[in-house]
């Protein structure tokens, strides 16, 4: 059996489990690593349709920076860029995030996650095998080759997306490592025309049910903000001020869906891109959290009925907060008119022209101040939606360096009119937080009572240990066993 350097494979990753894994071009492993091949000096993803290389001239790596790194070069034919995303512990993903997305400093993201400098570092080493600012960097160019690869924004326009601050440098920087420049990349994939939508395959790994999302979403659709048909999903979009619209659909035979969007400021692609991973959960790990899971019979049950159920998340989580205060103790349908008439009141105009959205959700802003006077609420819930805008206006950086649920709840439920079930509920839905159980739900008490026996909110916490760190996975399978 070959030897390989901690550089070249990552002590979780098998070699051998690799290679079975490589040779049948299991998509179960899609982004988990990547081959490299010492001969030709390319690497790919597991389920590269070439020829699969012997042995001794391959090489794995965690991650694709990794193996750019170390000096290989994408696959030209199942270009890399474009698996799915690894799925990295909860706080090395935010300190990635910001790292990319927002451009800071090894200083400044320390100081965000009130971190030491040391201990950032520590972590990206221990991680990925390289310094915060070589990670960002190859990061930089793997999204750039998506962008110049699968879409046909000028290379101007992708430079600037991908986070680069200098046309020159890009050019410099992506001629070095791919050996050729942007625009011979261009020419060669076929995007040479400039279009005012773009479009990106967004990669997940198998199992997915597209149709349970879509009808999750469905149920809850904003007219002119939202609209969700037999095949797809479409809504505005509002980002750093900049207004535009999204739609995800899923591809025929690929493990895939289709982002097709359009932005007024071009340079937040990649926050929009992020932003619709999470929406769609397309980095779950799926078998893991199913063999987790169904060591609980009711729940192995429901799971056997409906593989590839996803966390549905939302596209931004004041939208979203201000939803789950309108979901307290009503229907899903008497929440969605009650956004709906708020929405229709206080949000703006939609910027770029779309055949189906026209109106953007209200930010904190427009609603600073609304009086939410004949929409239906009653003097309570109105009270609790002043109570919470000013709350959020003051302090939107707690649920953009959210880490710790209980500190969550503690913080929020100081807040008269919000309880444990809406910190839940919006951890779980607005924040993606895997764990986050709504105990107290109607729904969850309803799945788990037994005839006449009702669980108390203290016993089903109980009967939800075991279940950690997914809980609210295991909230949607409770949901779907009422149907059943």
């Amino acid at each position: 059996m070959t030897t390989f350097s901690t550089l070249q494979l990552h002590s979780m990753l098998n070699p051998q489990t690799c290679q079975q894994a490589r040779l049948s071009k299991d998509a179960r492993f899609d982004g988990k690593f990547f081959t490299a091949v010492v001969t030709t000096g390319i690497f790919c993803r597991p389920i590269c349709t070439a020829r699969a290389p012997k042995e001794e001239n391959v090489r794995y790596f965690e991650n694709a920076e990794q193996a750019q790194n170390a000096g290989y070069q994408p696959c030209k034919r199942c270009l890399p860029e474009l698996a799915p995303e690894q799925s990295l512990p909860v706080e090395i993903k935010r300190l990635t995030k910001s790292l990319v997305n927002e451009g800071l400093t090894v200083a400044e993201l320390a100081d965000k996650f009130d971190l030491s400098e040391r201990h950032v570092r520590r972590l990206f080493q221990k991680q990925f095998s390289m310094a915060p600012s070589k990670y960002a960097h190859h990061q930089r160019l793997l999204a750039a080759r998506k962008l110049i690869t699968g879409t046909s924004l000028p290379v101007s326009d992708i430079c600037f997306s991908a986070g680069f601050t200098s046309v020159r440098r890009f050019n410099e920087s992506v001629k070095a490592t791919y050996g050729e420049t942007p625009t011979q990349m261009r020419k060669r994939s076929g995007k040479i025309t400039r279009e005012s939508e773009i479009t990106i395959l967004l990669s997940y790994r198998p199992p997915f049910d597209w149709q349970a999302m879509l009808s999750f979403f469905r149920l809850r659709q904003l007219p002119g903000i939202e609209q969700v048909t037999d095949d797809k999903y479409m809504r505005s979009i509002t980002l750093d001020g900049s207004t535009g619209w999204i739609e995800v659909e899923e591809v025929p035979n690929k493990h895939a869906l289709k982002l097709t969007l359009a932005i007024e400021d071009i340079s937040l692609l990649n926050q929009v891109i992020s932003r619709v991973r999470a929406m769609f959960d397309l980095d779950a790990e799926m078998p893991l959290i199913h063999d987790h899971l169904s060591q609980d019979e009711l729940l192995a049950r429901v799971i056997r009925h409906n593989p590839g159920i996803r966390l549905p998340g939302c596209w931004d989580i004041f939208e979203f907060s201000i939803r789950a205060i309108l979901g307290q103790q009503v229907s899903v349908k008497a929440a969605t008119t009650l956004a709906g008439r708020i929405a229709s009141r206080y949000g703006g105009e939609l910027n770029l022209t779309h055949p189906s959205l026209h109106q953007c959700f209200p930010s904190v802003e427009q609603l600073h101040g609304a009086d939410y006077e004949n929409i239906g609420l009653t003097q309570t819930r109105i009270a609790t939606l002043k109570r919470w805008v000013e709350f959020f206006s003051n302090n939107a950086s707690l649920f953009d360096n959210y880490t710790d649920l209980a500190v969550l709840e503690k913080t929020l439920t100081d807040i008269k009119g919000i309880g444990p079930w809406t910190v839940n509920y919006l951890a779980m839905r607005g924040l993606s937080d895997p764990n986050a159980f709504p105990a107290s739900d109607l729904g969850v008490i309803k799945a788990l009572s037994v005839g006449d026996n009702r669980l108390s909110t203290k016993a089903i916490i109980a009967r939800a240990e075991p279940w950690q760190p997914w809980r609210a996975y295991a909230t949607l399978y409770l949901w779907l066993s009422l149907s059943q």
